[in-house]
């Protein structure tokens, strides 16, 4: 776990040709942020980047239980949608993905996402491994890195405000 980063700094680090690793920093505790991050009245207020809206947002956290985002756009709707694996509340969830455009639905990746409190200050990893090459490829190539990154800002704008 990185020390020392700003809590506005979203790293991409790609791993190998199928796996891709996120993190940042959140000036919040790991409670705080984990509340922030699995409760539908919170999720749909920073999840997707900015100018869209979440109107579906869909949380059965529970192994087993399964979770769907709809997301609107000036440029389209899209959804994603997936299973919980394993669940370690505030620390650790495991899941699969589904982005829900013709090239992905049917490769779902797999996500860990780990929260680290240090400090009173959140450590955020998400470990993505997608099933082929050019499945990371084609998220890329959507704007992934860029959406992710206004996500993760409007996470830290609302944990600053819980």
């Amino acid at each position: 776990m990185p020390v020392g980063n700003s809590a506005a700094t979203t790293t991409f680090t790609q791993t190998s040709d199928r796996e891709l690793e996120v993190s940042r920093w959140f000036d919040a505790p790991r409670e705080l942020v984990w509340e922030a991050m699995t409760k539908p009245e919170h999720v749909r207020n920073w999840w997707g980047p900015r100018g869209t809206s979440l109107t579906v947002c869909e949380i059965d956290l529970r192994v087993g239980g399964k979770w769907r985002f709809a997301l609107a756009s000036p440029e389209g709707d899209v959804t994603f949608f997936g299973k919980y694996l394993e669940i370690d509340e505030p620390a650790r969830v495991v899941n699969t993905e589904h982005y829900d455009v013709p090239e992905l639905r049917d490769h779902p990746a797999m996500v860990t996402m780990t929260l680290t409190e240090k400090d009173g200050r959140t450590f955020y990893q998400v470990n993505e491994i997608f099933e082929a090459a050019e499945h990371l490829q084609g998220a890329v190539a959507s704007g992934m890195e860029g959406g992710w990154r206004e996500t993760l800002d409007r996470l830290n704008d609302l944990v600053k405000t819980l």
